[in-house]
């Protein structure tokens, strides 16, 4: 074999292998295999005109699903609908504005839901925030508290009565940083500076096991409540840290490794929205949740005491 045939085979060889590589990742991942119609179900997304909603909204409509897409900003919600129609024309797509990160938004969203959509099906509380500096909600509270979960649970609570009445779905999207994360109750719902060797987002982990705590009170409650971790996505979800191009190279094996679609994240939380099915051994309160579309236990301990206190600050923080 001559050296110039040599040095050709090599980067191919090498490119073949990571592109198998990146596929059986992707193959791990999971992907959600039933297509059939769900003409007449209605599904509210918070979060729907961007990265895992947007992406969750497409595919549902797609499957002729009636979509509330809770939206913070109408002009991009708009623009969502239109790459949305550029795929698929079936479903219907409906804008209605929500910013979490205001009670009294909130609090107009529900009302215009209990109004026109009483009926629903799923409520899936998919938006989400990570910010590198101090934000505040307008009631004042810490942003990753107030917006990833004082935000939704306020509107769990205010859509309750719909959500028993019609045994809809209670989707709630985690993530296994959950298991990174503790509730600090002489510190809620206010900003901590990051530690010198911290690596991580504590207030965004933090959040997450909010999610989590979340989930399982509900599940205790009766509610058909199903958490989900989507992988880490490549989307703009962490566009307060301003990630540059030479990021992406030196965390190439991340990337490689790691770094889920959009739309592949998706399919946790169109599972938990259609497929996914608790049982007495595995549910929120056992400790599970689902990530590559199968229910997996998390390695986090749940205190009981620490759960319904959460419950309770939670309660009273929304009645202020």
């Amino acid at each position: 074999m001559s050296t110039s045939l040599l040095y050709l085979l090599v980067p191919v060889g090498v490119g073949v292998g990571l592109y198998a590589i990146r596929k059986l990742r992707e193959w791990q991942w999971g992907w959600v295999r039933n297509s059939s119609s769900l003409r007449g179900k209605v599904y509210i997304i918070t979060g729907a005109n961007t990265g895992l909603g947007f992406e969750t909204a497409l595919a549902l409509a797609s499957r002729q699903a009636t979509i509330i897409m809770a939206c913070r900003n109408m002009d991009r919600a708009g623009d969502a609908i239109s790459r949305i129609r550029q795929t698929t024309q079936e479903g219907e797509l409906i804008p209605l504005e929500l910013d979490l990160a205001s009670f009294e938004s909130i609090r107009k969203f529900a009302e215009q839901v209990k109004g026109r959509f009483p009926s629903f099906d799923c409520l899936i509380n998919n938006a989400g925030l990570a910010m590198r500096t101090p934000q505040y909600t307008t009631e004042k509270h810490e942003i990753h508290y107030g917006v990833n979960h004082l935000g939704h649970f306020l509107l769990v609570d205010l859509l309750k009565d719909n959500i028993r009445a019609n045994g809809a779905r209670i989707v709630v999207v985690s993530s296994k940083m959950h298991e990174k994360g503790r509730i600090d109750f002489e510190h809620l719902g206010q900003w901590m500076e990051r530690g010198p060797r911290d690596r991580t987002n504590n207030l965004y982990n933090n959040s997450k096991l909010m999610n989590f705590y979340f989930a399982r009170e509900l599940y205790k409650q009766g509610y058909n409540v199903h958490v989900l971790c989507p992988g880490l996505c490549h989307t703009d979800f962490f566009r307060d840290y301003n990630p540059r191009w030479y990021h992406y190279v030196l965390f190439s094996p991340i990337v490689l490794f790691f770094l889920r679609s959009p739309r592949q994240g998706a399919q946790n939380i169109i599972h938990c929205a259609t497929d996914n099915v608790n049982t007495e051994e595995k549910n929120p309160v056992t400790g599970y949740f689902v990530t590559n579309v199968q229910q997996t236990k998390s390695k986090t301990k749940f205190d009981e005491e620490t759960s319904e206190r959460l419950w309770k600050e939670s309660f009273k923080a929304i009645n202020a």
